[in-house]
This record gives C-alpha cells, sequence and structure tokens, in this order.
C-alpha cells in the first residue's frame, strides 16, 4: 500500500530565544520530532503520562552516575515522590555513601598519564577522580563501623539487600547530596542486586573475616519484594538509566502471571546486536511478556548524564506550571 506522505505531520524546524526554559526548547523539539530530539521530546511526555496514569516508576540505575555528578537530578525526583523505587548498581550507592561522610570527586581527563595516578593513590572513572585515601577515610572505614552497629542491632537476624541498605541509610549522615538518605526520610525502596559486585561487598567479607556469622544476607529475599511490589500495584513503569543488572532485576519481575510493564523510558550508548541485555531495545521485552504491546516505548540513544537531567528539568517544569 502507497502512503500518502503530504497528509502526515510535517517536520517544524526548532526555534530558540532568549529566556528559554528547559520545557520550551523540549517542546521546540518535540515540534520538529526528528531523530534523538523528537524522542527526547517522547520520553519527557513519557514520563508525564506514568505519572497522570498514577504508574509506580522504577528507576534503575547503572554507569558511574553519582561520580558524575546526577545524585542530586534523582534526589530531586525522590524528594517530589517522581520515583517509587530505585535499583541501582552497588557502586553508585558506595560513591553515595562517601559522600554521605565529606568525600568528594574531582574532575580530571580522559587522557591522563593513569601511571602517575596510581602512584599518587589516585582513581580515576573517565574524567573523574578520587582520592584512594579519602575513600579509605569516608567509605571504608565508616561501613566498617556500620557494618558493626547494625549488626549488633539486629543480632543473627538475616537480612534482604534492601533491609541492609536501609540500616545503613538510617545511620549514615543528613546529607542533602545522598540519593540513599533522600530514600530513606521518602520511604523509596531500594534494591542493590549485585550488592556483592562493589565495595559493600568487599568490605562485608573483611567485617566477616574478622566476626564470621555476624553479617548474613539473603539475596533471594529482594525478588520476593519486588513481586509483591508488582503483585501490588495495579501500573507499573521504568526508567531505565543504562542497562545491566539493575534493568534486568526490574524486567525479570514481570515475567510472570501476564503482569506487564505499561512504559518504559531507556537511555543508552549500548547496540543490540551484541544480544545483551544493556542494548536490547524495550521492544524485544514484549516477546517476553515482560512489556505490554501498547505501552510507550521509548529508547533514547544518548549519555545519561546529558539526556537525564533535561528530561527531570522539563517534566518539574511541567509539574509545577500544572500545580
Amino acid at each position: 500500500m502507497n502512503e500518502d506522505i503530504f497528509k502526515r505531520e510535517k517536520v517544524k524546524p526548532m526555534e530558540v530565544w532568549p529566556n528559554m526554559t528547559v520545557n520550551e526548547l523540549i517542546v521546540e523539539m518535540g515540534n520538529s520530532g526528528s531523530f534523538m530530539s523528537g524522542m527526547l521530546s517522547k520520553a519527557v511526555d513519557t514520563y508525564e503520562q506514568m505519572i497522570k496514569e498514577n504508574s509506580y516508576i522504577f528507576l534503575s540505575l547503572s554507569g558511574a552516575l553519582v561520580p558524575a555528578g546526577l545524585n542530586k537530578v534523582i534526589i530531586e525526583l525522590v524528594n517530589r515522590k517522581l520515583v517509587n523505587s530505585i535499583v541501582t548498581t552497588g557502586a553508585n550507592l558506595v560513591h553515595d555513601v562517601m559522600i554521605a561522610y565529606g568525600g568528594n570527586f574531582y574532575k580530571g581527563s580522559p587522557t591522563m598519564h593513569d601511571d602517575k595516578l596510581l602512584k599518587q593513590k589516585i582513581d580515576r572513572i573517565y574524567d573523574v577522580l578520587v582520592s584512594e585515601d579519602e575513600f579509605q577515610s569516608k567509605f571504608d572505614e565508616p561501613l566498617l563501623e556500620l557494618y558493626d552497629d547494625i549488626t549488633n542491632a539486629v543480632k543473627s537476624r538475616t537480612l534482604s539487600i534492601s533491609e541492609l541498605m536501609n540500616e545503613i541509610a538510617k545511620r549514615i549522615p543528613d546529607k542533602p547530596e545522598s540519593i540513599l538518605k533522600a530514600c530513606y526520610k521518602s520511604n523509596v525502596k531500594v534494591f542493590v542486586p549485585t550488592i556483592h559486585d562493589s565495595v559493600f561487598g568487599l568490605q562485608a567479607a573483611i567485617f566477616n573475616r574478622k566476626k564470621p556469622g555476624k553479617l548474613n544476607v539473603d539475596v533471594f529475599k529482594d525478588l520476593q519484594d519486588i513481586w509483591d511490589i508488582r503483585a501490588k500495584e495495579e501500573k507499573a513503569s521504568a526508567i531505565i538509566l543504562g542497562g545491566g543488572v539493575p534493568k534486568n532485576f526490574v524486567f525479570q519481575s514481570f515475567y510472570f502471571n501476564n503482569k506487564m510493564l505499561e512504559h518504559v523510558i531507556q537511555i543508552t550508548l549500548d547496540r543490540p546486536e551484541t544480544g545483551g541485555l544493556s542494548g536490547a531495545p524495550p521492544e524485544e521485552a514484549v516477546s517476553w511478556g515482560k512489556i505490554n504491546p501498547n505501552g510507550n516505548k521509548i529508547v533514547l540513544v544518548s549519555e545519561v548524564t546529558m539526556a537525564f537531567p533535561l528530561i527531570a528539568a522539563a517534566l518539574i517544569e511541567r509539574l509545577e506550571k500544572k500545580n
């Protein structure tokens, strides 16, 4: 069947002007509707739709988002009740707890001489730097004290990973830069499915060598918790920053009982051709029964720290105007 393109909506050139707001720019991108600018606009529309439909929203985090400075953007969404659960790598919360104890990250360059950094005990995350001495004093040492205090409080009770993170969140300093503390105060559940693949795990192993059997964590218990959310909530959607295990942890929870995610936004630079989950488009998950075929499935091919603040700022602007 031949399609009459002249009946389709025209591409409108984007306009810019002085004192333009973030949402005004996003709307202009939507008027163009082309390439990733059009997809960025659709992502904001979809996030807004999630809110309108009272959908339970999972936010998954992978990649070094906290060292790159995305923590306050996430905290703003948590504080505004625009996120209901966070699923993250352990590393992001390692960095988060370090910040809570006064640690800092510093601007560097991807072309720095890493052999020189090694001698200076400086670790590099692309173009972000962190001091190993500061890491030890602002994370390793406080965490071992936290583990000791937690195990004394819970006795021999076995904790889920999310329960352990909640116990940590109770005890860390109340800093406005901490995602974990903000989630604790706003009753936003935090899942860390690969906590042992981070310094949380390394320090737990060290702690259990000194005090065998004191720190007991059931890594399977969180599965039941996220299934309970799926069973309870009428609608659920997901915003995937990156991919990896956090993405799968959310998606696999909607593999049973014919209950699917309604809408999904994914921001990634990974490719689908490898068959890896991080690059797999949400449409692929439709075949597994994890995402509603009729829901919005947005793939924004972009770097997370560039695209997600624009989405968050535009959404907040829209909601503020409506209120």
